[in-house]
């Protein structure tokens, strides 16, 4: 019987196996000793799986049939007996060798099981010799591997018989028993997930054992019970019988085997190719032996809502956190690390780099942003509205106002991975780490993953931003690839032209809720042109990397009536910077 195709195949029946009543010294049940003071028996076995009444099995109506094969074989009473013909019925076999009877008054007893390299199984050892509570150690694997070519299921089918015959008879029969419980899992992709490959599935629980040895009694109707040792995960590996993953856009059906538990807490992971995850509880709060336990899983969006680290996909194989906050300079303020850079025409302008205290915070109109150009490499006033490329790389210095749109940046080429790009550059200091992270530690995202990042990413909550207010300051939240709806409830989620009034969100909710969650914040704070600062507190204006030539460059737009996360204008315009840094 191929091992993968009987997993979980029967499932036992409703008749119990029958209770040993007769007594035995301990010495009989070893194969060893049986070699000694059993009787040597050539049998003529015949081994069956029970099927009917009401209970489950894997039969025609569940596209499966449990049949033996000619590879088979059991062991019986600790010998390997192989399988010598078929029966015309796939669910009989017979088998054909010598071993040993356990001689008890005028009866002989046997035990068979399958497979033949279940721990113990080649020592009678584990069955007590009174037979009234006959046991065997079998151990469930903590990786099984379902393959969808075969149809098959995961795992080893554990499979046990006993029974008595007349001391000298031949003829034996095995009414087989499986010793577990199967799940049928129905698995499909959410429609917008970019990867529907699945690779693997891993469960857990908290009150349940999943994997490692377990006793089964065979002294009534069987029980199953988790040895010392055993394990509360499960990992299921996927092939298509080529690839290392099945598909799941429309779908797909995986049998997996489990001991038989209660939990109320049964928690499975499924993994695409690229190792993104989706968590999901399931429903059955019991798995017995002998049945079929069925879930649909559906709309898997690979992420963990509101498990893990907190991360922003920007692409389909690259993830981001973001910020704390929006970049801020000033030539001789605050902060513990200082950058010097050559000012064109001789002498030096000192400047230190900062994110923002809070999520929320912009100059806006305020000194700094609006001061004359002459004043700002002296000046200790903050300045957060950049022309583009201004890192303070190659002349392009944080300060410049200029409205001339051929001056800044990488002549036709993008800010990435260049010393113009602000993160690359420079030293930035991190208010709420209370550290300078070197430079090179951020980056600015490029247009693609502005888009991405709005636009197509796939979350666990199928939420990828909301207009809002926080602490009364307009703006765009965006919220990471594991944001669990249940965290906070956001109105008008990917609604682009939704009002920012739909979410007001108080400091104390964001500090201790919605920004402990991941979440990341930009505020509207406006763009400059030249020494004129506008629409502040209703438009937000953020760099990206991406250049579309000489004297443009591209930005995430975003106002009260739309989100625009692919715009272009010209370099010279001073907008926001909102840095990420790659995981």
């Amino acid at each position: 019987m191929r091992k993968t195709i009987k997993t979980m195949a029967v499932l036992f029946a409703a008749a119990t196996i029958a209770i040993f009543a007769a007594s035995c010294k301990k010495d009989y049940l070893d194969v060893k000793d049986l070699q000694i003071t059993g009787v040597k028996r050539t049998i003529n076995a015949s081994a069956s799986m029970p099927q009917g009444g009401d209970k489950a099995y894997l039969d025609y109506t569940d596209g499966r049939k449990v049949k033996w094969e000619l590879t088979d074989a059991l062991n019986i009473n600790g010998t390997n007996i192989a399988l010598s013909n078929l029966n015309a019925d796939p669910t009989k076999a017979k088998f054909e060798g010598t071993t040993y009877a356990i001689p008890s008054g005028s009866e002989d007893i046997y035990w068979a099981v399958y497979p033949t390299n279940l721990s113990d199984a080649s020592s009678g050892s584990s069955i007590h010799s009174d037979y009234t509570a006959s046991t065997l150690t079998v151990n469930f694997p903590a990786t099984q591997t379902y393959d969808a070519s075969a149809n098959a299921l995961s795992g080893n089918t554990y499979m046990a018989g006993y029974t008595t015959v007349p001391a000298g008879e031949d003829k034996i029969v095995f009414q087989m028993r499986n010793l577990g419980a199967v799940l049928k899992l129905h698995l499909t992709a959410d429609a917008s997930a970019t990867n529907k490959l699945a690779s693997r599935i891993e469960f857990s629980t908290t009150n349940g054992a999943l994997a490692g040895d377990f006793t089964v009694d065979n002294s009534a109707t069987p029980t199953v019970t988790p040895a010392a040792g055993a394990t509360q995960t499960l990992t299921v590996n996927l092939t298509d019988g080529t690839n290392n993953y099945i598909d799941i856009t429309s779908g797909a059906d995986i049998y997996v085997i489990l001991p038989p538990m209660a939990s109320k807490n049964l928690t499975m992971k499924v993994f695409n190719t690229e190792n993104g995850k989706s968590s999901k509880k399931l429903s059955s709060a019991t798995l017995a032996r002998n049945y079929i336990y069925t879930n649909t899983v559906s709309d898997l969006c690979f992420c963990e809502c509101g498990g893990g680290d907190p991360y922003f996909s920007v692409s389909a194989t690259q993830q981001v956190v973001f910020a704390p906050g929006n970049l801020q300079w000033s030539a001789t303020n605050g902060g513990t690390t200082a950058t010097t850079h050559a000012v064109a025409g001789g002498g030096t302008a000192a400047g230190t780099w900062r994110f923002s205290e809070n999520q929320w915070d912009y100059i806006g109109n305020a000194r700094g942003n609006n001061t004359a150009e002459a004043d700002r490499p002296t000046q200790a006033a903050w300045i957060d509205l950049f022309v583009w490329g201004t890192s303070g790389y190659n002349n392009k210095y944080p300060y410049m106002a200029s409205k001339t749109n051929n001056f800044y940046g990488n002549g036709d080429g993008d800010l990435s991975g260049t010393n113009l790009d602000w993160g690359v550059y420079n030293a930035i200091y991190n208010p709420k780490t209370n550290t300078t992270d070197p430079a090179g530690t951020w980056r600015t995202p490029e247009v693609i993953e502005w888009i991405y990042v709005i636009n197509k990413r796939t979350t666990c909550s199928g939420v990828r931003y909301a207009k809002a207010r926080v602490n009364f300051v307009s703006g765009l939240i965006i919220v990471p690839d594991n944001w669990d709806v249940n965290t906070y409830a956001l109105n008008s989620t990917n609604t682009a032209g939704a009002a920012y009034t739909v979410n007001n969100i108080s400091s104390t909710d964001w500090t201790n809720i919605l920004e402990p969650a991941g979440c990341a914040f930009l505020p509207a704070a406006g763009y400059r042109y030249g020494l004129s600062v506008d629409n502040v507190g209703n438009n937000g204006h953020y760099w990206s990397a991406s250049s579309i030539g000489y004297g443009e460059a591209e930005y995430l737009l975003f106002f009260n009536g739309n989100v625009v996360p692919g715009k272009n204008d010209y370099r010279h315009y001073g907008r926001s910077v909102r840095l990420v840094k790659d995981i």
